[in-house]
């Protein structure tokens, strides 16, 4: 069996396709086979490949559009029984150099870690970094809880251990268009243990046209989260629709006093249990940081309301009924 297997799947990204294929074949770990499938791509990609002589580059074009999950799909199939680890890329990123052997000497250590992904820039400028803009959660106590409010991981920043992803069938959900990546790690990370590691390795490139950044895929992507997200929660034993969460997540539309008390109560009970029934597994630090994010998750569902935020109601609903946090950080997690 080989090392390492590098996916990237591409569709109509001819403009970063090179700069990105460049940050691969420039790893200091260089050895592995880099598959490229072309979904059908309808501008310059085919010639940019084409003019790589590096036998490491591994074309293949599907024969019709089959859509991100479905060429994902295609291609573990093709070559989880041949590779130990597979890299995810995409066509519109960048690695850093050192990326592949600081992922590759993990997961050798580590042979109990199953998908370990890294920190990653998310920039409009690929030439300027910036301060940090966000953090993925690290440790897998924190990544478990915290996939019920965001998908955890940069797609393009992941390395599969293929044995784990083939001997339970992990796959893509080939109906989700938008947030396939999110589905599927919360049903890795119910039976096995998936980290990110702290070093920023990848450079994430947003392109306002993206998948689930395009306008026409707006909603579409919001729901597919709810539904995501929905299924997630019964894990832990806690049932809110996919109507629920997108109400608790993502609506905006304003809401009477009496609708918004009792929906208040709902997310607050959910949020108790959920700390109170998980909170011993985290380090003290993940501790902290979730207690918090709760709090802000409270918050926001209050700022799309549109009750005031002065209503002495809702703040003695929240000040009375919240456990999962002190009173002193609580009210000042309001107050932002």
């Amino acid at each position: 069996m080989k090392k390492l297997a590098v996916l990237m799947p591409t569709y109509n990204c001819a403009k970063y396709l090179k700069e990105s294929i460049d940050s691969i074949l420039n790893q200091t770990y260089s050895d592995f086979d880099f598959y490229i499938f072309d979904d059908c791509s309808t501008d310059d990609t085919n010639q940019i490949i084409s003019g790589y002589n590096d036998k490491r580059v591994i074309y293949i074009k599907n024969s019709e559009n089959l859509g991100i999950a479905k060429t994902l799909n295609f291609g573990l199939e093709k070559l989880l029984p041949l590779y130990q680890y597979i890299a995810r890329m995409d066509a519109d990123d960048w690695a850093f150099p050192e990326r592949f052997q600081r992922q590759i000497d993990f997961m050798d250590e580590n042979a109990y870690i199953a998908m370990c992904g890294t920190q990653a820039f998310w920039l409009k400028e690929m030439s300027q970094i910036k301060s940090v803009n966000w953090l993925q959660p690290e440790n897998y106590s924190y990544i478990k809880l915290y996939l019920l409010f965001g998908a955890s991981f940069g797609h393009q920043t992941i390395v599969f251990r293929s044995e784990v992803i083939k001997s339970n069938n992990f796959k893509y959900d080939e109906d989700i268009r938008t947030c396939e990546d999110w589905g599927l790690w919360t049903n890795i990370v119910q039976q096995h243990i998936i980290v990110n590691l702290p070093e920023f390795l990848v450079k994430n490139r947003i392109v306002e046209t993206s998948n689930h950044r395009s306008s026409e895929n707006k909603i579409v992507h919001l729901k597919e989260r709810s539904i995501i997200i929905s299924n997630y929660w019964k894990t832990f034993n806690i049932n809110l629709s996919p109507q629920q969460v997108f109400e608790y997540y993502y609506d905006s539309n304003a809401k009477s006093m009496q609708h918004f008390q009792s929906k208040l109560k709902v997310l607050i009970d959910c949020f108790n249990r959920l700390f109170l029934n998980n909170a011993n597994n985290l380090e003290s630090e993940d501790k902290r940081k979730f207690s918090y994010l709760l709090a802000r998750k409270i918050l926001d569902f209050w700022k799309r309301s549109s009750i005031s935020r002065y209503n002495p109601v809702i703040w003695y609903i929240i000040v009375t009924n919240v456990k999962f946090i002190g009173l002193t950080r609580l009210i000042k997690s309001q107050l932002k």
